[in-house]
């Protein structure tokens, strides 16, 4: 494919914009039945580890209501709902509706999970609502970070943490911006059929916000606490933040 005719394919990375929101749509609504199994092969399965990470992250209690932006296929909720108990509730929200009809298959029969269809810039929720609020590996993807992040502080309560968990452009992992950049959308095209998709993801990392500036990001919304870190030699970092006290 030349690169005229792959970037007719592909959202551009650095565009902001409806057209690149859905064409992000159109990529995951297409590899959604593969996806997990994708992030198995991608990650080597250190994506469990992250994610139970990222939800440590949370300190949520029994009880409590979570919610999961850009949930996906709604494998991060299975992290959050052994945290919040039978008692509390996990809300998922995605815009994929593919990627949500593997989330409500797998979730079928568990009463405090709600899924949703919905723009992670403008969430269907009242302010205050949730105890935490968490996105992972799906902030590279939104065309205006600051909103999505605002969205998240708003809709959490007063003393609530938010986090975003995601891929970092400046790994210090010898080799992993060769993994990304060819390795990555060898194993998308082979398992997935899909090798364009798994290009924009490589290239929307590179494109991505550098831990720091992801930490000057959530300060900028309002959020006190912030702690930013990286895993995996820098190949992934993590990102929380307090809703202040009123």
């Amino acid at each position: 494919m030349t690169e005229r005719s792959l970037s007719s394919v592909l959202p551009n990375p650095s565009q902001s914009s409806t057209n690149k929101a859905s064409q992000v749509q159109d990529m995951f609504n297409r590899i959604a039945g593969t996806y997990d199994t994708l992030n198995d092969w991608i990650s080597m399965g250190f994506h469990k580890q992250w994610k139970h990470a990222a939800c440590r992250k949370l300190q949520l209690k029994p009880g409590m209501k979570a919610l999961d932006v850009c949930t996906g296929t709604g494998d991060l909720i299975g992290y959050l709902l052994p945290l919040v108990g039978a008692g509390g509730t996990v809300d998922g929200l995605d815009f994929s509706e593919n990627m949500l009809s593997h989330a409500r298959q797998r979730y079928q029969n568990q009463p405090n999970v709600t899924l949703t269809q919905g723009d992670a810039l403008a969430l269907p929720y009242p302010d205050d609502y949730f105890d935490a609020a968490i996105i992972s590996f799906g902030l590279r993807n939104v065309t205006d970070i600051p909103q999505a992040l605002r969205e998240m502080r708003r809709v959490i309560k007063p003393g609530g943490w938010m986090v975003n968990l995601d891929t970092s452009p400046t790994p210090l992992l010898p080799g992993m911006n060769f993994y990304f950049s060819k390795i990555m959308p060898l194993i998308g095209g082979a398992l997935a059929k899909d090798s364009q998709a798994y290009q924009y993801l490589s290239e929307s990392t590179q494109h991505f916000l550098t831990p720091a500036q992801l930490k000057e990001a959530f300060e900028a919304v309002g959020c006190a606490q912030v702690s930013s870190e990286t895993l995996m030699l820098g190949s992934v970092s993590l990102q929380a933040g307090q809703k202040s006290l009123r």
